[in-house]
């Protein structure tokens, strides 16, 4: 009898999860998948941002590829790019340009294009990059435009060397289904040295 009740007393405490602890199991459970969502969500939204950053460094470089070829004393001050609509954009190389703002705070260059004034004719374009490459029916992406602007300075101290700054930064609202907007974004901004 005495050994019945020790065996009844055992099972009683050691019978299984009761529903408090089943319900602190599931709470922890879900916690833990909507905190790993919010890191695969973050991640997509990175990985588009960076994509649409490194397109802006790649057209700002293959402007900036189109600008310093042309040297100072070229007789001929302009050249063209040609977007993925067909669109021929016309590129004056002569010095003047985009209006720069003063950023003397970075280490790397006391002066940037300006995107909150109004663009200068010649000096800049709204390039349409396109989204290719899907051969097998699949939707490929939404194209994007970059705003590109540029400015060539006056030759340097009276010599033969300018400075040139390209900047180009994404201006699409909506980026493969994701508001752009929700992100920072700062122009992608190029200096090189122009001579003869």
């Amino acid at each position: 009898m005495k050994r019945n009740r020790q065996l009844q007393q055992r099972r009683g405490s050691n019978s299984g999860f009761s529903l408090i602890e089943l319900l602190i199991a599931m709470i922890v459970l879900v916690v833990g998948l909507l905190g790993g969502m919010i890191v695969i969500l973050t991640a997509i939204a990175s990985n588009a941002r960076n994509r649409f950053d490194t397109a802006a460094v790649a057209l700002a470089q293959s402007t900036m590829d189109r600008i310093v070829v042309l040297t100072i004393s070229a007789g001929i001050q302009t050249t063209s790019i040609t977007d993925c609509d067909g669109t021929a954009h016309s590129m004056t190389t002569a010095p003047g340009g985009a209006p720069l703002v003063d950023l003397s705070g970075i280490s790397n260059g006391v002066q940037a294009i300006d995107f909150t004034q109004n663009p200068v004719a010649g000096y800049q374009m709204l390039y349409k990059l396109c989204a290719t490459g899907a051969a097998d029916g699949l939707p490929t992406g939404n194209p994007q435009l970059y705003d590109v602007r540029w400015n060539v300075s006056n030759p340097i101290n009276g010599g033969s060397t300018e400075l040139v700054l390209v900047a180009a930064k994404n201006v699409t609202e909506d980026g493969n289904g994701a508001r752009q907007t929700r992100f920072f974004n700062v122009p992608a901004t190029l200096r090189a040295l122009r001579g003869n």
